[in-house]
């Protein structure tokens, strides 16, 4: 065997376990890349894949313009209800049912907005219970008519929309209407 070959015959171990200490070496970061894509792509798919919010995040207590919910159906439909916006001293839903209470403006009313809610009634109290508004007035009917009907529907649009994720439960001298 000549000098050319026995430095081949050396040189082809040493070049066989570079190859497997690059191809281990590569195979390592393969799998690193492969689980950082992995998990890139299920973040992708996850946001990609959420429903878009159908209502409006909360914002914080401070001035703000809110939406009120007073009836404009005209008797056809007792639970139909539509926006008014309102600016409010601050975000909360104390001041959301005040401004409910105050009822539409001149040109509102003109305009077909009317409150089921009679002029004079007060917000007793307010208190949150977890995810519960809890409000107390001074006069909601408790029965099945349409103006009860109108009146909760006024009442519940009025804290959801504004506060999304929070429901009401109404009480009217302390005693809950349904």
């Amino acid at each position: 065997m000549g000098t050319g070959a026995l430095k081949k015959a050396v040189s082809l171990p040493r070049a066989t376990e570079n190859i497997r200490v690059q191809t281990k070496y590569s195979l390592r970061h393969l799998k690193s890349f492969s689980i950082a894509l992995a998990l890139v792509m299920a973040g992708l798919f996850a946001t990609c894949s959420q429903q878009p919010a159908e209502k409006p995040e909360a914002q914080p207590p401070g001035p703000a313009t809110i939406k009120i919910y007073m009836s404009a159906s005209g008797g056809a439909d007792c639970t139909v209800v539509e926006p008014l916006e309102r600016k409010v001293d601050t975000n909360t839903p104390e001041a959301a049912l005040k401004a409910l209470l105050d009822g539409p403006t001149t040109k509102e009313t003109l305009g077909g907005a009317y409150s089921a809610i009679d002029r004079g009634t007060k917000l007793l109290s307010i208190k949150e219970e977890g995810q519960t508004i809890i409000a107390d007035f001074s006069n909601i009917p408790d029965s099945d008519s349409c103006r009860a009907k109108s009146i909760h529907s006024q009442i519940e649009k009025t804290i959801t929309e504004n506060f999304p994720g929070k429901s009401v439960k109404i009480l009217s001298q302390g005693k809950e209407v349904k």
